[in-house]
């Protein structure tokens, strides 16, 4: 175990990606505490140009995982199943059972960024929790559709916003080992 000098930064050096959780919901005391982590992001501006749909119905997150998977790249198919243990049946979600959807005002420039702001609040505040997650770019493929308006419709997503990343988070059924990092990423000039 590596000594860190505190905890913000145990969480930020422990937080992984975890592809398998257990069915046990994330208690509501924890989830607030996350969610208000996300909406303390910074961003440009003080925009604060996000809005957060968070799904705990277990049918709304399998229509969600059924229409992903139906415009998710042929290419992306078997990584998506090799990532889920092999299943056929593979969920876009890995089974957590809550998904945040994480929208961003679709006239504002910087959304993008101030969304990826909120997501690793929210990563990294559910870590101290003892709360696993996983940021799932591929939510976004379903509001690439002719379909788009009303699926975010469906999912709360007001007018105007759009959807870009979605987090899932539950209690992990698995830890994985960090990846090593790749050198050579920084450059010191003094």
């Amino acid at each position: 175990m590596t000594d860190y000098p505190n905890d913000t930064i145990r969480s930020i050096m422990e937080r992984r990606s975890v592809r398998k959780y257990k069915p046990r919901q994330v208690t509501d005391k924890e989830l607030k505490v996350i969610i208000d982590c996300g909406l303390n992001a910074p961003s440009a501006m003080n925009a604060q140009d996000w809005h957060f749909t968070v799904i705990q119905n277990a049918e709304l997150i399998d229509w969600m995982n059924t229409k992903i998977k139906e415009n998710l790249p042929k290419e992306s198919v078997s990584r998506y199943k090799d990532r889920n243990g092999g299943r056929e049946d593979f969920s876009m979600f890995y089974d957590a059972p809550t998904v945040v959807l994480i929208s961003g005002d679709a006239k504002d420039i910087w959304t993008e960024s101030n969304c990826g702001y909120a997501v690793q609040n929210m990563c990294l505040a559910a870590q101290s929790l003892g709360v696993s997650s996983i940021i799932i770019g591929m939510a976004r493929l379903i509001f690439t559709t002719s379909k788009a308006d009303e699926y975010a419709k469906e999912l709360g997503v007001p007018d105007g916003y759009r959807p870009l990343y979605a987090v899932c988070f539950g209690y992990g059924d698995m830890r994985p080992e960090a990846p090593a990092r790749i050198g050579g990423r920084v450059s010191y000039i003094r």
